[in-house]
């Protein structure tokens, strides 16, 4: 336990440090994770019809270069991006979503949960903002006619990417030595831990206050989300832009135990949505739920035996492509 507050005291020391100075003394191309994605590069955006997967972790695990691939296969001019990062909510979303349309992207999918409308974050974040600064991810300013990709770098990122990297014997901060970066999920990243399918004894360790607490459908809690994501529909579909909501797939020990109450009052927003907006709604939420795939109650793995998901993205993405 003094390890971690040490740690956690020194990382909250160094990002200060490292905020008033990082221009001088570390360049963002040696720290910032998405140096040289293609995302960044105006070249990937030409002569192309874009498809975005926008959302939280539970969308960010898809196999983002095996979608493309396959829709490169049978529809050349197509590209498939996974804009999906952790801990995304409506909100954080449109910060940056009028960028994100100037794109022009053909589809969104954007992928949604419990987790989504209740706005929860995890509880050493919420005590504790100063861990994770945020951070505004915004596409477009990270797009440049010259190929740099950190002329408008935001430095709360890069300060974020080189903590990660000096304290990596950090619980907060792991090593990025054995991430993987897919080439079509330019904000996230897949750690070994993701790649393991978990046991079904490590499932069933969960509690209904546990769900109940994430789970939590209040109008008090669930309104400014749902504002937010009508925004971002009403926005998308201004510029003609094709949405479908996909709700995503979460383990049948953490679904069985939401409250009656909560699953209402999220089936109602889905059903609202649904009907003012005319969009499409594809429920994955149970799809999976007698498969040996899972990380966690609300996680596909990463490999080889969960590729279904990602399949039913694609085919969903090929059905509305017509």
């Amino acid at each position: 336990m003094n390890k971690i507050l040490l740690s956690v005291v020194i990382a909250i020391f160094v990002s200060i440090i490292l905020f008033y100075s990082f221009d001088k003394t570390f360049p963002a191309s040696k720290v910032s994770d998405i140096e040289n994605h293609k995302f960044f590069n105006i070249q990937s955006h030409l002569n192309s019809k874009q498809i975005f997967m926008l959302g939280g972790s539970g969308a960010a695990q898809l196999n983002s270069t095996m979608i493309d691939f396959h829709l490169k296969n049978n529809t050349q001019d197509t590209s498939f991006y996974n804009l999906a990062y952790n801990a995304d909510t409506p909100k954080q979303r449109y910060q940056s979503i009028h960028e994100t349309l100037d794109l022009e992207p053909r589809l969104i999918l954007y992928g949604i949960t419990y987790y989504d409308l209740n706005g929860y974050l995890w509880d050493d974040i919420k005590e504790n903002p100063q861990l994770l600064p945020s951070i505004t991810l915004n596409p477009v300013e990270l797009i440049t006619e010259n190929n740099d990709p950190f002329s408008k770098i935001n430095p709360k990122e890069t300060t974020l990417n080189f903590i990660r990297d000096s304290f990596s014997d950090s619980q907060f901060f792991p090593s990025k030595r054995d991430r993987l970066q897919l080439e079509n999920s330019p904000f996230s990243h897949i750690d070994d831990y993701q790649k393991i399918i978990s046991t079904k004894e490590n499932l069933q360790k969960i509690t209904p206050e546990f769900v109940a607490n994430r789970v939590n459908q209040d109008p008090s809690i669930t309104n400014e989300q749902i504002n937010y994501l009508y925004d971002i529909i009403e926005l998308t579909q201004e510029k003609e832009i094709n949405f479908i909501l996909i709700i995503l797939p979460q383990h049948e020990y953490f679904l069985d135990l939401v409250p009656e109450r909560d699953e209402i009052l999220f089936s109602n927003t889905i059903t609202k949505l649904e009907k003012e907006f005319d969009i499409k709604i594809y429920d994955l939420s149970r799809n999976y739920e007698n498969l040996n795939i899972w990380q966690d109650h609300n996680h596909v793995a990463f490999n080889s035996n969960s590729i279904k998901f990602s399949e039913d993205i694609y085919k969903i993405i090929v059905n509305e492509l017509g």
